[in-house]
């Protein structure tokens, strides 16, 4: 009882004290040794503190941050901010005002690690951010992604998205030197959907979708090769009417140029020959044979190896009209003719003789001669089956 009385008997005293520092215009204890000596403005008095539920030991803390007055402290509370720890985490981040934390609470992030997420991100504004998330972009750190490979803006982002690529494709693409959607675009409307592919092409020095599309149209759809026809000297054009002769391949266009072959026609006048490559037409130019003509003129008279050609050019008769009448009476190569003069027959036409008979070598002459002179006596034991080693 007596315990009671006592604790009844301070509270009246206590609210006496402070009705009369109230009274007196003064301030409670601990709101003096915050400072307050109750000659403030109301509102900024310790009343007003009071006012918003912030205690004396709290004024403290808010001051330390920066907030001076109960107006402010009360802007922050409203947002969310009940302490001064909690205001002071937003400033941490960059976030000085309370309007601020409210314009992102409005885009839906209403925690400092949230905000600091997108601010890493680079989104300094709330409006930014929900740009980003109005393309379906709802993660910071997938902003930053995007932000990473290049692409700055929603606008561009948006964009892109357009093509049905990941961030993670688009970061290949970007890598791969395509700096814009537009050119994006154009690269995959070529059918080179592979960012790899998209290098390969810029490493060769074509480094725009519109050159590489000629080259592409042109049936020549891989970079190296249109790289070697654009050394060579040859457009697109050009290079598709070569590559439509099927026996040519582009490193033989390169040899068949050398060997004077300039034009795919001039190639098709080789090829009807079945001299098909450049090894093969440089054996031929080697025989001094410089023209499809000519070497039309040595095939139809049965001359089909170079070589053979060769041998007849450094023969006597070194054209194919000399050779001719040699070769219709069965005499392939000229050095045949020499066993031929050796047995005293030194025309073409004589030799023909002979082969007409079915003696077809000097030997088998000089074993005929041994049993007649007479050519029709010859063709008729030939006729009968007889043979010179044979008595008749």
């Amino acid at each position: 009882m007596h315990t009671n009385k006592q604790h009844l008997r301070q509270i009246v005293i206590g609210f006496l004290t402070v009705f009369f520092l109230i009274g007196c215009g003064g301030a409670p204890s601990p709101w003096q040794k915050a400072g307050f000596t109750g000659d403030e403005k109301k509102e900024n008095s310790w009343q007003a503190w009071e006012d918003i539920r912030v205690k004396a030991k709290d004024y403290k803390d808010w001051n330390k941050i920066g907030i001076k007055t109960p107006a402010a402290a009360s802007d922050w509370i409203n947002v969310g901010a009940k302490i001064p720890k909690q205001a002071y985490a937003w400033m941490k981040i960059g976030i000085n005002s309370p309007i601020e934390v409210r314009k992102w609470a409005k885009v839906g992030v209403h925690d400092t690690a949230h905000v600091k997420k997108w601010k890493l991100a680079r989104v300094k504004k709330p409006s930014e951010a929900k740009k980003w998330m109005k393309i379906k972009v709802d993660n910071p750190t997938e902003v930053a992604k995007w932000k990473k490979a290049g692409i700055k803006t929603v606008e561009d982002a948006k964009s892109w998205k357009r093509l049905g690529l990941n961030i993670n494709e688009i970061d290949l693409w970007v890598k791969s030197g395509v700096t814009s959607f537009n050119e994006g675009r154009k690269w995959l409307k070529l059918k080179v959907k592979k960012p790899k592919r998209v290098k390969e092409w810029k490493n060769v020095g074509i480094t725009s979708p519109e050159e590489a599309g000629e080259w592409i149209h042109a049936h020549i759809p891989l970079a190296k090769i249109a790289a070697e026809w654009k050394k060579a000297g040859k457009t697109p054009t050009e290079a598709r009417v070569w590559a439509e002769i099927s026996q040519l391949r582009y490193p033989d266009v390169i040899a068949w140029s050398r060997l004077g072959v300039q034009t795919p026609s001039q190639a098709k006048r080789w090829i009807v020959l079945d001299i098909t490559s450049p090894k093969a037409l440089s054996e031929w130019k080697e025989a001094k044979v410089d023209s499809p003509t000519q070497a039309k003129a040595w095939k139809d008279i049965g001359v089909n190896s170079a070589d053979i050609v060769n041998e007849w050019k450094h023969s006597p008769y070194n054209t194919s009209k000399q050779a001719t009448p040699w070769l219709e009476a069965g005499i392939k190569t000229p050095s045949e003719i020499q066993g031929w003069r050796n047995i005293g027959i030194r025309s073409a036409k004589e030799v023909k003789s002979w082969t007409d008979i079915g003696v077809y070598t000097p030997d088998e002459v000089s074993a005929w001669l041994k049993f007649s002179s007479s050519k029709a006596k010859i063709a008729q034991w030939i006729e009968e089956g007889y043979v010179p080693q044979e008595d008749k």
